[in-house]
């Protein structure tokens, strides 16, 4: 009955026919015994009854021509072997009779614009229209957000609890979303994609105009299976989710508190064009804590030009501090604010204004407010967010007059500022959507050869040379190399490349041959390299490696780095980028995409790793060319698209100095 209830007093604009076998009437309506009884043309049907009537029921609204239903009912596949085997006939059901189901087990649906007005959930928030869609995998956190939306009158007008999505999934909606011009953002809480791929194409689609914003749980991982490669160990699920959403062009939030953030701010706030900011207070310790937190989130605080300081100088008192942050002390006026903001606004992509009511204070609050907003409305592209270091009851009018301009208002510069770095984020998101660059020749033909002829020979594993072979035809760069079988083949190879020289052994059944003693590196002469020989042969006798072969290479000078793919079961290939060789597993300072990953993406993993400023001019080395490591990241991911029977590729260390080079390669 509450679901009904809501339904009524919500002011539902179409007609209700609730059905029960034992009633006449139910709350002044009349009740119909059976669906097959109820009149033609009903467009939805909500189903809250036992659990064993559900399948029943569903078949009756597919004969009645009933296509929409909201299942509500729990007792499915989350309730144990039953249960599974109950969804699995709902789920012929709806293919049978093509219906759109929203559930089972699940809170119901709202939709708030006021020609509609249902409240089909057993919600107790039925929240007041705006331009958010919400979209939940969880009933009980969906009542949580949409009791906070309501206390910070971030209106929604749908929010949708997908259950157990035996129907319809978050991507099916994101599809209805896209063509409704009401809705201007969407917020998404979600525990497991549904599609991921389609989800990305549709995130890629619809966020260029629609910001996306999800919080998506499971960041912590209990366990991992052993894998081979360092990139199969380094590789997280919460990793791969990051790098998904990023690439596709969503926001991902971590909390509940950071979604409402983001959500005022990406509602209220013009998208900047870069994060350069200007922090304007009459408040100086605020303002710090505000720069603070700005370097903190990576927005930048860049110094003002002479000429606005001149032009500062001007009007601003003595006492003024004229940095970024700009103080302009407590006896900062209207005027103040505005002149200063008119002026410092134009050379930064967004502003902070601080402002609190100093004790003596000779004109209204709102006067401030209405300079703010003449200033926004000269800079209709440059976000500018208001922080009042105050919740007194003297300041409404000052945030009704900003809130009804869009410009948002916060309490703490901290909140402020984390605001501001969500719309930098939604910036930076759609400048790097690109196309996926297809445009370099490679020979696939030549690779799926490869991969053919060693699964036909049964190796869980390629050869160094297999491996080099399907690089090449990516023009992925391999160091120079060459197998030798004893001390005059491999003088032979030392007088073409000179010293000096790695040698190891190559096994299709030996992996992290460092640890093995299989490597041996800085061979400078013949002597050297005699005995690094022998060595090796005896390695291989006591490994016991039929098929082990030595290997020579030059050595090569520069940055050690990794390159890798890891096959995700739900995301499919996973790249991986960072610092390599022996400690890459203790530093872990690596990043992810998810294949396709275009060149714009690849750069953006380069760059986000910490250690990225050694890829720079670093004590005599040259800067690593970083277009041609995007490159090379983009033919891997287009290398692991193609082939589809190779799970996992290492490339520890590629070596990247003058010449950028694959030096081992481990391909599974």
């Amino acid at each position: 009955g509450e679901i009904l209830r809501n339904i009524v007093h919500c002011g539902y604009s179409g007609e209700v026919y609730p059905v029960n076998p034992k009633y006449d009437g139910v709350n002044d309506l009349k009740c119909y015994h059976s669906i097959s009884e109820l009149p033609g043309g009903v467009d939805l049907a909500v189903l809250a009854i036992n659990r064993n009537l559900v399948l029943d029921a569903v078949a009756e609204c597919g004969e009645k021509g009933i296509s929409n239903l909201v299942i509500i009912t729990a007792g499915f596949k989350e309730s144990g072997k039953d249960g599974i085997k109950r969804e699995q006939q709902l789920r012929q059901l709806i293919e049978k009779y093509n219906l759109n189901v929203v559930g089972p087990n699940c809170m119901g649906i709202t939709n708030s614009d006021p020609t509609i007005s249902l409240n089909a959930s057993f919600s107790r928030w039925f929240p007041s229209d705006g331009e958010i869609a919400f979209i939940s995998q969880s009933g009980s956190l969906g009542e949580t957000v949409l009791e906070f939306f309501e206390g910070m009158s971030l209106g929604i007008s749908q929010f949708i609890n997908l259950g157990n999505r035996a129907g319809l999934s978050e991507n099916d909606f994101l599809q209805h979303l896209a063509n409704d011009d009401h809705i201007r953002l969407v917020f998404l809480y979600l525990e497991s994609f549904a599609d991921p791929h389609q989800f990305r194409r549709l995130v890629e689609r619809i966020g260029r105009t629609k910001p996306i914003v999800v919080l998506k749980s499971g960041r912590t991982q209990a366990g991992a299976a052993a894998v081979a490669s360092h990139t199969g160990s380094l590789t997280t699920s919460d990793a791969i989710v990051d790098a998904f959403l990023s690439q596709s062009g969503a926001i991902r939030v971590s909390s509940i508190k950071e979604a409402l953030t983001v959500l005022g701010a990406v509602k209220w706030g013009a998208i900047p064009e870069g994060n350069k900011t200007v922090i304007l207070t009459n408040a100086g310790g605020a303002g710090i804590i505000a720069a603070d937190a700005c370097e903190r989130v990576g927005v930048d605080v860049p110094q003002i030009s002479d000429s606005v300081k001149e032009r500062l100088r001007s009007f601003l008192p003595p006492e003024a501090g004229l940095g970024n942050p700009i103080d302009m002390i407590a006896t900062a006026s209207s005027t103040d604010y505005e002149r200063t903001l008119h002026e410092t606004l134009f050379e930064v992509d967004a502003a902070i204004v601080i402002f609190r009511p100093p004790i003596v204070f000779n004109e209204p609050p709102e006067s401030v407010a209405d300079g703010i907003v003449r200033v926004a409305e000269e800079n209709p592209g440059k976000p500018i967010l208001v922080c009042t270091l105050s919740r007194s009851a003297d300041l409404a009018t000052f945030r009704e007059r900003l809130a009804a301009a869009r410009i948002p208002v916060y309490t703490m510069p901290e909140t402020a500022v984390e605001a501001l770095a969500s719309l930098c984020r939604v910036g930076e998101l759609w400048r790097v959507r690109r196309p996926i660059d297809r445009y370099v020749s490679v020979d696939t033909d030549r690779a799926r050869e490869v991969v053919e002829q060693a699964l036909n020979a049964g190796q869980g594993a390629l050869t160094f040379a297999q491996g080099a072979d399907i690089l090449s035809a990516y023009h992925i760069p391999v160091c120079p190399f060459s197998y030798v079988e004893d001390a005059a083949a491999a003088g032979g190879f030392a007088a073409q490349v000179g010293y000096p020289l790695v040698a190891k052994i190559d096994s299709v059944n030996l992996f992290h041959r460092f640890e093995h003693g299989a490597v041996i590196t800085g061979i400078r002469d013949e002597g050297e390299l005699r005995a690094a020989l022998d060595r090796l042969k005896e390695v291989i006798k006591e490994e016991g490696l039929p098929d082990g072969r030595i290997l020579l290479q030059p050595m090569i000078e520069g940055r050690e780095l990794i390159m890798g793919v890891n096959r995700d079961p739900s995301f499919g290939p996973v790249i991986m980028f960072g610092i390599g060789g022996t400690f890459v597993e203790a530093l872990k300072d690596v990043s992810f995409g998810v294949a396709p990953l275009s060149i714009e993406h690849a750069r953006l993993m380069i760059s986000s790793i910490r250690a990225f400023p050694l890829l720079g001019e670093f004590r005599g080395q040259p800067a690593v060319d970083i277009s041609r490591l995007a490159t090379i990241l983009h033919r891997l991911s287009r290398l692991s698209l193609d082939i589809s029977q190779i799970s996992e590729i290492d490339l520890n260390p590629f070596m990247a100095g003058d010449n950028l080079a694959a030096v081992d390669i481990l391909i599974k």
